[in-house]
């Protein structure tokens, strides 16, 4: 199932273009980024994008009708907007000093910024069929102008978005294994560390081909912006502020992401015939 779920959380891979990093600031303030980032909205769409993922294992697996309500339902419980929002904002506020904030905020209240937010956020409600996406951005990338693709791979290169999205598949990987190890009794467990470092050893080979996966899609979401709107975009994502942004974006959706796996992964043994995901 955790290969599965890999799929479904492609997706989230934009969610890795905001955050702060520093010392604290009002809650306030950090969820007043989190709305103008696009971030809240983005959250609200990871159960179903979950939910879409795991479809095609739960058909694969032939589990029976009431199976399926039941371990979507899970997801819907793991994965709540209400949850996964309250764990990054205690991440962001934490960690967002208020030079970064204020640069940050000024961004995204530029016409550029709100329409950059308002394309990621539109292209992460879209993302419940990964191969229609992965389809539409092959072909949009495909059309992409010389100067456009190297925009485009500025922009997979300043968000993290590559290291974000390969860290958060091992991360959740080992979350839901060590949450179903958890309600499991008497079966043979690897320590979490050593999990990961099976997963790790991967890493070479899932970034090599997340490369690809992350340009189709940024080929897709930023279609309807224009070069010198995601040259703009680029050059905040690349200043002081934007990269701090990026990587406390990375911690915090990895903090939400990884809590909500391990419930998935608790709640997967209570719900019969779902071992074999």
């Amino acid at each position: 199932m955790t290969l599965k779920l890999h799929r479904a959380l492609l997706g989230l891979a934009l969610l890795g273009l905001h955050g702060l990093s520093g010392a604290e600031v009002p809650a306030a303030t950090a969820e007043a980024l989190m709305h103008k980032s696009g971030v809240w909205a983005q959250l609200g769409d990871v159960a179903a994008q979950v939910k879409a993922g795991m479809a095609q294992s739960m058909q694969a697996d032939g589990l029976d009708d009431e199976d399926v309500e039941r371990l979507n339902a899970l997801a819907d419980s793991a994965f709540s907007a209400e949850r996964l929002r309250t764990s990054f904002l205690q991440v962001l506020s934490q960690r967002a000093t208020p030079a970064d904030s204020a640069s940050a905020l000024k961004w995204y209240d530029s016409p550029s910024g709100k329409a950059m937010t308002a394309l990621e956020e539109a292209s992460s409600a879209s993302f419940d069929d990964m191969n229609r996406v992965m389809a539409e951005g092959n072909q949009a990338l495909a059309k992409a102008s010389a100067k456009r693709q190297t925009l485009l791979s500025q922009t997979v290169k300043a968000t993290r978005a590559v290291e974000g999205m390969v860290t958060l598949q091992i991360h959740t990987a080992v979350a839901v294994l060590q949450g179903v190890a958890k309600v499991v009794p008497n079966q043979p467990q690897l320590p979490a560390a050593d999990l990961r470092k099976a997963f790790e050893a991967q890493r070479p080979q899932m970034v090599a081909s997340s490369l690809g996966v992350a340009l189709s899609m940024f080929a897709l979401t930023y279609q309807s912006a224009s070069d010198k709107a995601l040259a703009q975009y680029v050059k905040f994502l690349s200043s002081k502020s934007g990269a701090a942004l990026i990587l406390t974006m990375e911690e915090a959706l990895d903090a939400s992401l990884s809590s909500a796996a391990e419930a998935l992964g608790i709640g997967i043994p209570k719900t019969p015939g779902t071992l074999s995901l």
